[in-house]
C-alpha cells in the first residue's frame, strides 16, 4: 500500500507542478507592450538638424535608450517600454532640451523639436562690454571684453571690439595688436581688415594702413557699405598724403559716386586739383564744399584753402608770379 501510494502520488505531483509552471505569470518585460517614438528636429530657422542625440531614461527602472536624427532631421525608435521617460535632446553648439514624456503601448508618439543656438563662451561678458561701450565707458568696456577674451580667445569679434575700446582709451599699440590677431583669425572678413587699417592710421603707420585698406576693400569694394565708404575716403587721403595723386583721385571719385552730396570726397578731390597745380579747379571745388556743407569740418578746411588761394590771384583771375 505504501509503495502504491508513492507510485500514485509521484505522477500526480508532477502533473500539478506542470500546471503551476504553465499558469505562472510571465516576467513584466515579457508581458509589456512596446511603444514607438518618432518625429523631427530643426534649428530656429526651420532647417533640419542631422546628428541630434535623443537620450531617453526609463524613470522607474533607470534603463537608458539612445537614437539620433538623420540628415532630414527625422528620428525613429521602436521597441521602447510603454512607461514614463526623462528625455534629453542635444547637439554641440545648441542649447539642450530636457523634458519628460510618456509612451503608450501600441500608440506611436510623434514629437517635433526645435533647438536654439547655444550662447558662445564669453557671451555674457561680451554683452556687458557692448553696453559699456555704447554708454561711453571705454574702461568698463575694455575690462568686459578682456574677460570675454579669456573664455573665447579665438573669437575675432571679441578682439575687434576690445581694440575699439582700446582706441578710445588711446591705447593705440594695444588696439593694433588685437586687430592684427583678429585679422589672422578671420583673414576673409573685410570688416576686420578695414578696422585694422583705421588703427594703423591712428598709429601713423601709413604704409600698413594702405595695405590693410586695399585688402579689405578688395573683399568689400562697395562704398555703399558705411564701413567701406569711410575706408575708401581714408584710403584716398592716405594716397594723397604719400603723393599718389592719381590713385587718390580715383579713390575719392568712387566714394563720391556712392555719396554725391558728401563733403569729404569733394574736399579730397579739391586738394588733389590744387596739388596738380589746377588752382581754378581747386577753388571751384573748395567753394562747392563750403557752400554745400556749412558748419562741417570739411567746410571749415575748404574756407581756409579758399582764403589762401584767393590771396595769390589777381582780380582778373590771373595768378601772381611766384
Amino acid at each position: 500500500m505504501r509503495g502504491t501510494r508513492h507510485g500514485f502520488c509521484g505522477p500526480g505531483a508532477a502533473i500539478i507542478l506542470g500546471a503551476l509552471v504553465a499558469g505562472a505569470p510571465a516576467p513584466a518585460s515579457a508581458q509589456m507592450e512596446l511603444g514607438v517614438i518618432q518625429g523631427t528636429v530643426q534649428d530656429e530657422s526651420g532647417h533640419p538638424l542631422e546628428g541630434v542625440t535623443f537620450r531617453l531614461r526609463d524613470v522607474s527602472r533607470g534603463r537608458s535608450y539612445t537614437t539620433k536624427s538623420d540628415r532630414d532631421g527625422r528620428f525613429y525608435r521602436r521597441g521602447l517600454p510603454a512607461v514614463e521617460y526623462e528625455i534629453v535632446v542635444e547637439k554641440d553648439g545648441y542649447q539642450p532640451i530636457k523634458d519628460k514624456l510618456k509612451l503608450d503601448a501600441g500608440v506611436p508618439k510623434r514629437f517635433d523639436f526645435k533647438l536654439a543656438r547655444a550662447a558662445p563662451a564669453g557671451a555674457e561678458e561680451f554683452v556687458r562690454g557692448v553696453e559699456a561701450f555704447n554708454r561711453g565707458d571705454a574702461a568698463a568696456a575694455a575690462g568686459a571684453f578682456e574677460a570675454a577674451l579669456v573664455k573665447a580667445p579665438d573669437a575675432p569679434e571679441v578682439r575687434v571690439n576690445l581694440a575699439l575700446a582700446y582706441l578710445r582709451l588711446k591705447r593705440t599699440d594695444d588696439a593694433v595688436a588685437e586687430l592684427e590677431k583678429a585679422a589672422a583669425l578671420a583673414p576673409a572678413r573685410p570688416q576686420v581688415l578695414l578696422q585694422l587699417g583705421g588703427a594703423y592710421v591712428e598709429a601713423r603707420l601709413n604704409d600698413k594702413a594702405i595695405s590693410a585698406f586695399e585688402q579689405g576693400l578688395a573683399r568689400q569694394p562697395d562704398p555703399a557699405d558705411p564701413l567701406a565708404y569711410e575706408a575708401t575716403v581714408t584710403l584716398g587721403a592716405l594716397y594723397f598724403a604719400v603723393g599718389r595723386n592719381d590713385q587718390a583721385i580715383e579713390t575719392f571719385r568712387k566714394a563720391q559716386a556712392a555719396r554725391p552730396d558728401a563733403p569729404a570726397p569733394k574736399l579730397g578731390l579739391a586738394k588733389c586739383a590744387f596739388s596738380k597745380g589746377d588752382v581754378n579747379e581747386a577753388l571751384r571745388q573748395f567753394r562747392e564744399v563750403a557752400a554745400s556743407a556749412p558748419g562741417t569740418p570739411e567746410a571749415a578746411e575748404a574756407e581756409a584753402f579758399i582764403k589762401e588761394l584767393e590771396k595769390v590771384k589777381k582780380p582778373n583771375g590771373q595768378e601772381d608770379a611766384c
